[in-house]
């Protein structure tokens, strides 16, 4: 069970505050709670931001522990698992549109595929191909139309969209 409280509730004895920020460490505090069956403490703001997490001291010791014994080693697999999914997606971009200017490509890569951006290129609630599809035509719409100007100029994103669909679509094909 988790209860949510306020920052300035008083500390269950035994306990300490585990400010959000480190997935391993909050991720590890909070299975480690449960499977200890104690109570697990969620911090929040006065608009219910979660600021962090309260679980017992001696279990967020031993994550930290862990976390820094195997940093190296989960940093690895990330790097792995990152330069992968790079590697698909150049391939599918490359397949898809063929006759995308290469030295466009990295921009296109580095921008889609930006860690905790937000963007199409990270999500995983859609497929490798639409992902691929929509950044690319990002990279059009913004550095091959004047789309950022009218997107300023008149506020409406979707104006601005509109505007230049025309120009998108055409160098999307050819691309392609």
């Amino acid at each position: 069970e988790e209860i949510q409280v306020r920052p300035f509730a008083a500390m269950p004895a035994g306990y300490r505050f585990v400010p959000k920020g480190d997935p391993y460490i909050t991720r590890n505090c909070r299975v480690r709670t449960h499977e200890a069956r104690k109570q697990l403490y969620i911090v929040v703001n006065d608009k219910k931001t979660k600021l962090g997490l309260r679980c017992p001291k001696h279990i967020y010791q031993a994550v930290l522990a862990e976390s820094k014994a195997t940093a190296n080693k989960r940093a690895e697999a990330v790097k792995k698992r990152d330069n992968a999914m790079y590697d698909k997606f150049e391939e599918a971009l490359l397949q898809m549109f063929p006759k995308c200017p290469k030295d466009k490509i990295p921009q296109i890569l580095k921008h889609a595929l930006q860690k905790r951006s937000g963007r199409v290129g990270r999500t995983s609630t859609v497929d490798l191909e639409e992902k691929v599809k929509l950044a690319v035509r990002a990279h059009i719409r913004h550095c091959h139309t004047p789309y950022d100007a009218l997107l300023k100029e008149s506020g409406s994103r979707q104006r601005a969209r509109d505007e230049v669909l025309q120009r998108v679509n055409e160098v999307a094909i050819q691309w392609g």
